[in-house]
């Protein structure tokens, strides 16, 4: 397998830049990082559950801070602050 140095980095960033645009390679990177950080921490604290014992914590993360960004919501916000996005009215609030 061919080593990927820096010039076809360059080369890959150029190419997803003019495929998304600045904004939208901006949110890919972002997401990307977030994604690195999440599966780093789940492997270093043997994320090896079944899940049994995740769901409520989830429900109530997902409750405080908006699923795109991760930002924090205010209790009743139909909309992140940060990112905009829509939050899910089925939630339940956070208090």
């Amino acid at each position: 397998m061919p080593d990927i140095g820096v010039p076809e980095l360059l080369i890959i960033a150029l190419v997803v830049l003019l495929l998304f645009g600045p904004g939208r390679a901006a949110d890919l990177g972002g997401a990307l990082g977030r994604s690195i950080r999440e599966f780093r921490r789940e492997s270093r604290d043997g994320g090896g559950t079944d899940g049994a014992n995740t769901t409520a914590p989830d429900a109530a993360r997902a409750s405080r801070h908006c699923t795109e960004c991760g930002a924090a919501l205010e209790d009743g916000a139909k909309f992140c602050a940060a990112c905009g996005t829509r939050v899910d009215s089925a939630l339940p609030r956070a208090g």
